[in-house]
């Protein structure tokens, strides 16, 4: 059985840019606002736009668990498609994310609050845990709208941050948001 080692699970945030047009503000970054003052967890909330900034951010984040080490969750916001992020103008694969991160995840729920990234087989996602370490892996696996989607995600980590058996909260989720999850085709994955 899976269990996060915490109730408290602080939200470390990266997000991409969601549109081409520089004077529109679409962000995840007021929902984690929100969080923060209802919830009282700690955010960190980072933008990037190229992969070697996602890289350099994680690895910073994995690296030094005395600082980093009570950022349980890892909020991927992007844009994306089949088993896929974008960043910057490239898409990355969970298997590549998956070799990126080898061993360094352990202890990390991540969720993508992204299109479709997670409509992959339940063995891709086994292969991402167990490659990475991580104790569970979120997200939806069709196109999704912002908005929904963002409240969907504050839903969720409010969800995380009632149980720490990662069982409860997808049976919760279900239970309670039973139409937004379908709606959304949310889909959540964690090692046995």
């Amino acid at each position: 059985m899976s269990l996060a080692n915490m109730y408290d699970k602080n939200i470390f945030c990266l997000e991409g840019d969601w549109e081409t047009d520089l004077r529109k503000k679409s962000s995840v970054q007021s929902a984690l606002l929100l969080l923060e003052a209802n919830l009282e967890i700690d955010t960190i909330y980072k933008t990037c736009s190229t992969y070697e900034e996602f890289c350099k951010r994680i690895f910073t984040l994995t690296s030094d668990k005395r600082i980093y080490g009570k950022y349980s969750i890892i909020y991927l916001a992007f844009h994306g498609r089949k088993n896929k992020i974008q960043i910057g103008d490239d898409h990355y694969t969970l298997d590549q994310i998956g070799s990126q991160f080898e061993n360094m995840l352990h202890d990390k729920i991540l969720h993508f609050g992204s299109c479709k990234t997670l409509f992959i087989e339940e063995i891709k996602a086994k292969e991402f845990l167990q490659k990475t370490g991580a104790l569970a892996i979120s997200g939806y696996a069709k196109n999704i709208d912002f908005i929904s989607s963002t409240v969907f995600d504050v839903l969720y980590f409010e969800m995380c941050q009632n149980y720490v058996e990662l069982e409860a909260i997808e049976i919760n989720m279900l239970k309670n948001y039973e139409e937004l999850c379908q709606a959304l085709d949310f889909k959540m994955y964690y090692r046995d």
